[in-house]
């Protein structure tokens, strides 16, 4: 079994809804096989977090089958991309285990291999 932790830097313009998509298909396609991924959204990636819960996404299916593997999102970042409230409402988790921001040297150390999107 795979350790793997997934961060979406993305958002959904451009290039980025491809980048997006991708991810939470590889997500989905890991949780397929058993592996154990963690899925964190991070940066500008807030914001396509934001719109992928909404049900009119084009890419919400694709977030029902990755769901099952979030961590959560950046705390400082979905600040600053003001969508916090928004995605607290929903229930996602805030991380902030680094000074306000997620921790991906906590990922490291959970042994999990680090791959961006």
């Amino acid at each position: 079994m795979n350790r793997i932790a997934i961060v979406i830097y993305s958002k959904l313009e451009g290039a980025g809804i491809s980048a997006v998509y991708r991810a939470l298909m590889f997500v989905d396609e890991l949780l397929r096989a058993g592996d154990d991924v963690a899925l964190v959204f991070d940066g500008a990636g807030s914001t396509a977090l934001a719109e992928v819960l909404k049900p009119e996404s084009a890419l919400h299916r694709a977030w029902t089958k990755a769901a099952p593997a979030l961590r959560g999102v950046c705390a400082n970042c979905a600040k600053s991309y003001e969508v916090r409230e928004e995605l607290e409402a929903a229930g996602i988790p805030m991380l902030g285990d680094d000074r306000g921001h997620a921790s991906l040297r906590g990922l490291l150390l959970e042994g999990r291999q680090i791959i961006t999107f």
